[in-house]
This record gives structure tokens, sequence and C-alpha cells, in this order.
């Protein structure tokens, strides 16, 4: 996924990858398809999907509007991204944390009512917008007049952009199935290595390398287009906390299955005895007890959850993408124990 940030408007072919990368983002928070669509079709208008383009192309113009949904004036986003220390303007350094950025100070407003302003036609909140199943069109029309209010309306264009980025957009499901495979397929064929150069190169052929965190990497990267991190400790700041385990138990028992809703291609980590907040290793939840991952030699293994255990404290699940399913664990079967690995 080759992301673009830039003062300049983009074709339609261009925006797809940024349409893909908000879409997968706001999906894994719990938009709906529809109210995705909604927003995207209002963004195409505004910025062409572009978060650096600043209105009418004149750079630094604190007055005019700015970014994916043109916050006018642009310090509404660009002080809430200082306070926070998101990047914005000409600095392209670090592309997620750009993108990320504008879509965390969009999930603000969403949890602190900011900028939205219901209408008659459209009275509710901008909470339900995102929870929303009404067409595509409609919630194109009730993120314009309820968020963007803008001086020109061209509403048939917001609602065709919505309808082609629902119909052409993949959501869910299908995105985190993909990411399962690509674990799957490198099962015992990886040697685990440290290096940083060689642990990138996960798929390889016919034998690549890779330790737990870069695994997981790749196989996002590569399987759903997104970035959650090259290492444990920038993964467990990705995505959203779906469970945590309070008393640092050590293995991932079948009623903690039960209990956190880890649904497949969930993460799971680990952290060290005397700082469970940390993180050491990493696990892909492949449900019906098993895990997928890399710890030692040659891998990555199946290893079953319930009986697996790490020389950290189990810590907490974590997930990217939803739409993975979340069968029942097994029960009466012979379970084999799995030690670091």
């Amino acid at each position: 996924m080759a992301l673009i940030i830039s003062n300049a408007y983009l074709s339609q072919p261009q925006m797809t990858d940024n349409a893909q990368y908000i879409a997968d983002y706001l999906y894994a928070r719990g938009w709906t398809q529809n109210a995705i669509a909604g927003i995207l079709g209002n963004m195409q208008r505004e910025s062409t999907m572009n978060p650096g383009l600043w209105e009418s192309l004149i750079y630094g113009n604190m007055s005019g509007g700015y970014g994916l949904v043109q916050w006018t004036p642009a310090t509404g986003y660009t002080s809430w991204a200082d306070a926070r220390g998101y990047p914005w303007g000409n600095n392209y350094g670090n592309t997620t944390a750009y993108f990320n950025g504008q879509l965390e100070c969009i999930l603000w407003e969403v949890a602190n009512n900011q900028q939205w302003i219901a209408t008659s036609s459209f009275n509710f909140s901008f909470s339900a917008f995102t929870k929303s199943t009404q067409t595509p069109e409609y919630l194109a029309e009730a993120f314009m007049r309820n968020y963007e209010r803008p001086g020109v309306l061209e509403l048939e264009e917001r609602k065709q952009n919505a309808r082609y980025w629902y119909n052409n957009l993949t959501y869910g499901t299908s995105r985190i199935e993909d990411v399962v495979q690509l674990v799957l397929s490198r099962v015992g064929k990886n040697t685990y290595t440290n290096d940083w150069n060689l642990r990138q190169r996960v798929f390889d052929e016919p034998t690549g390398y890779s330790d737990c965190s870069s695994l997981m990497w790749k196989a996002f990267e590569r399987g759903a287009g997104i970035q959650i991190g090259t290492w444990t400790g920038e993964q467990m700041e990705q995505g959203d906390r779906v469970w945590y385990n309070p008393d640092y138990e050590d293995v991932f028992s079948l009623d903690m299955q039960r209990v956190s809703g880890a649904q497949r291609g969930d993460l799971v980590f680990w952290g060290p005895n005397d700082s469970p907040g940390a993180s050491t290793h990493v696990e892909m939840y492949l449900g019906n007890d098993q895990f997928a991952g890399h710890g030692s030699g040659i891998g990555p293994r199946i290893k079953t959850a319930s009986t697996y255990i790490h020389t950290g404290k189990l810590v907490e699940v974590r997930r990217y993408l939803s739409g993975g399913v979340t069968p029942p664990p097994v029960t009466g079967v012979s379970l084999v124990r799995w030690i670091p690995g």
C-alpha cells in the first residue's frame, strides 16, 4: 500500500490506497461500511483523500481549509495535532502518523461531540452516524450537512463518491483472513532472527526469516496494507485493546478465550514478569484454542493456546481489523504443552 501525502489534487486511482487505509482504520474501530463510505465520499470532494492538501493549494494558509476533511480554519486541526505530537504540513516523514493523527482527531470529535451539528433532516449524533446502516448516499449527505457544512454543496458528487467507495474497497473479514493465511503460509519455513534486515525477509522463498513481531508486521502490511508497528512495543500502541489480563496469569485458558471475545487474527501479547505493561512476545490467535507465532528456531509454529507458556506474563489481546470469526474453543482434546517459541 503506497500512501500519498502532498499539497496536490489526486486522481481517483491515486486515492485508492489512501481510501483503503482510512477504511481499514475506521472499520477496526467499529464504524460501519456505510458510514465509512459516507465520510469517504466527502473526503474525496474536500481533499481528494489527501491529508496534506491545503485549500486552493495555498501552503500554510491557516485561515483556509486543511487535511482530509478540510478543517477550517486549518488551526482547528494543527493546534490539536501539535498538542498530541502528530505531524502536519510538509512533515511527511512518518506517513502512518500523518494519517493516524487526522483520523484520531475525527474519532476525538466523535467522542467529544465536536464539529458535528445535527440538522432537522439528519437529527442524530456523530456517534450514531458511525454505527448507521443507512445507504452510503444518505450518510454522505448527512456528513455534508452536519459536519462539513460547505459553501459549495456538490451533493450528487459526494453521493456518487460514497457509492463508489462502498463498492470498490474491501471491508473486514476477507482482509483479516488474508493476514491469517499469510502467517499460516510460513509455518515451518522461516529461521528465527533478531537481525533488523533479515527479520524483514518474512516471505522469502523457499525459506525466510522472522521473529515474533516481524512476522505480524509483514503479514498485516502485505495482507491488509496497514502498518501495525515493527516490534511488540509499537504494536501494543496500535489497533484496539479488546481484553486485558489483570492478574497476569501464565496461559490463555479456555475460559479466558471465551471471556475475552478474542477473534481470529487478533494478536496476544506477553510482557516481562516485573513489568507486565511492557511486551516481549506476540502470537496470533487463530480460534479453536490455537496460536501461530515465531519465538525461536524454525517457525512459525501452531500451538495450543491454553497450554502455551512464555517466560513473560500474558498481558493483553489487540485487534487491528474487525471481521475475524470467534469460534468456540474446542473441548475434549489432548493438549500438548509448548514452552517458549
